[in-house]
Formats: C-alpha cells, structure tokens, sequence
C-alpha cells in the first residue's frame, strides 16, 4: 500500500518493518538500553529518594511494551493511519523518557547533571541515526528536543547572574537545536533522494530484463515455429509417407519445445498452477537420483546426501523434480571431462532474515536447504550476477535457452523460499531453500501405531 508524501512514494508497511529494527531490531543495544534505564532510576531512587524515578522506570517499560505490540501486530498490509500511530507512540515514548535526564539538568550536583547531558546527547545521537521520513516524526522530535532544552535554560537563567552568559547560554542551545534539526531535515533528504535513486535504477532494471525477456521469447518462439511451419510446408511437398511421419514427428518435438519454454516462462514469472502438498524430501530425493543418473555419463558421479531428521515441505512435486533436474543438468553440463554431482538436503533455522541471490530477503524460520554442486570450472565472476537474468547463457548457441536457473528461481519464490548461490574455480553450489512443514497427521498416527 502506498502514497505520496512531498512528491516521494512510501511503502506503509516497509515504514512499519523499519521501526521495528530500529526500536527493537539490536539485541546489544536493546539490553544496554534496559540496563541504563533501570540502573538509572534505581540510582536515583536511592541516592536522591525521587520516587518519580520508581514510576519512571515501569511506565517507560509499558511504554516500550505497547509500541512493540503495536508495531509487530500490523496487517501484511498497512495504510497511512498505521505509521500516524506509530509515530505519536514513539513521540509519548521520546517525551516520557526525556522529562527525567531534563529534571536532573536543574539540579545542582555535578554528577547529576553530566549524567543528564550525557543521556540527553546519546538520545540526539539515536535520533539523528534513525534517519526518519515521516513528516510527523520528524518535527515531532525537534519540537521535543526543542521544548526540553528551553525548558532548561528558561529555569536555569535567573540563576545566571551576568549578562553575557545568560547570552552565552542561549546562543549554545540554540546552535545545539538548530544544528541537530539541520541534521535531521539533511538526512531525511539523503534518504528520500537516495531511495529516489534507486527506484529510477530498479526500473531500468526493470526495463532491461523486460526488454531481455521479450527478445529471448521471440527469438526461441521464432525458432520453433521456423521448426514446425518449415516441416508442414515440406510434408504438403511429398508424397513419400516415411519423410511425411519424419516430418510430423520433427512439428511435434517442436511443439513440444514451445510448450517446455511456456512453462519456464510461466514458472519464472511464478504463474504456475502449483499443485503444493507435504512431501517427504527423502522420497523426493530418491526419485530425483533414479532420474538424474539417466542423465549423466558414468564420467560423472551422482551423490544423495538426506539429512539426519525427516523433512517435510509443501511444494508442487512436478515444479521440484524439473527444477533439481534442471540443476542437474547445468552441473552435468559444467563438467564435460567428469567430475561430481552431489544432492544434499539439510535443516535450516534462519533467525534473522537471510538474503538470497536475486536480492530477496527470505524471512526466519525453518527451511530446508537442497542443494545441488558440482566439481566443474565454476561460473565466472564477471557473469556470476547475470546467470539468474531470463534467457542469459554462457552455453553455445542451440544448446541452453538460458531459463534453467530463473525458472528454479521462480519456483522456489512462488513456494514461499528462496536461492542461493556460490561458485568458485572449486565448482559450483545452488541451494534452493523450501519452508519446512510438519509431517501429515495420517503419517504420524500411522507411524505410532
């Protein structure tokens, strides 16, 4: 869900997420955080009998605890009024954090008000690296920042007694606040211009993989019907019924092709009528040897690995074996003097997101990794970032149609996972990563029994 704000396009929920991190998103910094919010208000409880600083504490914690509900429990998609929200939660959060480290500045024990003008400046720190874009945030922190620190020096004049420091203290904060919302309105700009930058460059990206794909589509889709139009036209010239049989039979397979090519097209634009149900990874991987084996010269060894627990994924059973298929031959095809082809199938538990070849972040959770190396040549580096690009192949002309890869791609994005891949002059190791499901209830009751 998007909108415009001063001219720019925002994603609502990408806005959301990105709170998220930055409140919640370091553990380190989380904790010491909590640390220096605790250990503070017990301190001053202690060494001053404030008893503001015992209700300081468990407010700010509830505080923190409503924001997070708040933020983790929004919609996939979320609207204008959602970051609205978030930002008055953060801006109640800033001011009640603030008003303490504020209210020890006018004290006049010197530890007391160097521990509130550090806090205070590691808070304008944080502020400034946040980065923010919503307008509402924004001026919300510098209206904040602006009416502690007037605050301060409003009450702590009249206890300046010459002239030209009460003048001197003005002059400092106002540079202070004027500075740090210089720093602020700076780096909303950069953010805004760099995002700016980057959705012009993804869209010629965007332009030149659709130019691409619409090449590589009519120049095979020219090739086959070239196939099957040159076929027919020479079966209406003989009368030899041998050469006519030929010449159906060379129509047919390329037809046939046209209709293989369809379906890579369709499975990497993710378009495919999956067919998705739990699957055992094992058998799976059973079948893929028996098939794979037929495909290989016995130069070439062919190596399953299972993983030491039983995995279960919901994926379509066909799209799977065509797509380790496809693997398999690529890897067959980057070792023409022999080598080793090894299928391994192991458990992952991502518990951040993980970043995979295309760019995707797949989110954590438990996947299970198929991976599929070879011992070849590897692919090299000044191609590497283009292999997953439609119709891109280094094999000769005739031989690959450049859509093995992005079609296992497609599959596995349109399966809710991702690809990974890495290659060295050692060879090469795609992984395809499937959310891992739990085993049909009808499995398990049998296996108890």
């Amino acid at each position: 869900m998007s909108s415009r704000e001063a001219g720019h396009s925002i994603d609502y929920r990408r806005e959301i997420d990105r709170l998220m991190r930055l409140e919640f998103g370091s553990r380190s910094e989380l904790v010491l955080r909590y640390l220096a919010v605790f250990n503070g208000g017990l301190t001053l409880h202690f060494y001053l009998q404030w008893t503001s600083a015992l209700l300081w504490m468990p407010v700010y914690f509830a505080l923190q605890a409503l924001y997070y509900v708040f933020l983790r429990s929004r919609a996939p998609v979320c609207t204008a009024r959602d970051t609205t929200i978030a930002s008055i939660l953060f801006l109640v959060l800033l001011g009640w954090f603030s008003w303490l480290p504020a209210l020890m500045l006018l004290e006049q024990d010197t530890a007391l008000r160097i521990s509130a003008a550090a806090g205070l400046g590691c808070l304008m720190v944080f502020l400034i690296r946040r980065s923010d874009r919503l307008k509402l945030m924004i001026y919300g922190e510098i209206v904040m920042i602006t009416l502690i620190l007037g605050a301060v020096a409003f009450l702590v004049l009249p206890q300046v007694p010459s002239l030209s420091a009460k003048s001197a203290m003005l002059v400092c904060c106002a540079a202070l606040i004027v500075y740090f919302a210089n720093a602020l309105l700076e780096g909303r700009k950069m953010r805004l211009d760099a995002e700016r930058a980057s959705e012009r460059t993804l869209q010629a990206q965007k332009m030149e993989a659709v130019g691409q794909l619409a090449g590589g589509v009519a120049h095979d889709f020219n090739n086959i019907l070239t196939a099957i139009i040159g076929n027919l036209d020479l079966y209406e010239l003989t009368e030899d019924r041998p050469e006519r049989d030929d010449m159906v039979h060379n129509a047919r397979e390329a037809a046939q092709r046209a209709a293989t090519l369809v379906q890579q097209l369709l499975a990497y634009s993710r378009k495919s009528n999956l067919q998705a149900e739990p699957r055992d990874i094992e058998v799976m991987l059973e079948r893929v040897r028996v098939l794979g084996a037929r495909l290989i010269p016995a130069s070439i060894s062919l190596e399953v690995i299972n993983s030491p627990r039983r995995n279960w994924v919901k994926v379509d059973e066909t799209l799977l074996m065509t797509a380790l298929i496809n693997l398999i031959v690529n890897a067959r095809d980057a070792m023409p003097k022999g080598g080793r082809i090894r299928i391994s199938a192991d458990h992952r538990c991502f518990e951040s997101p993980e970043l995979m070849a295309d760019g995707y972040v797949l989110p954590a959770g438990n996947y299970v990794e198929l991976t599929v190396a070879d011992t070849g040549t590897g692919i090299p580096e000044t191609v590497l970032d283009h292999v997953l690009e439609p119709f891109f192949t280094t094999k000769p002309v005739g031989k690959g149609s450049g859509l093995g890869l992005p079609m296992v791609l497609g599959f596995a994005r349109q399966s809710g996972g991702g690809l990974s891949l890495r290659s060295s002059a050692a060879g090469t190791h795609v992984s395809v990563y499937l959310k891992e499901v739990e085993a049909p209830l009808n499995l398990v009751a049998n296996r108890a029994a």
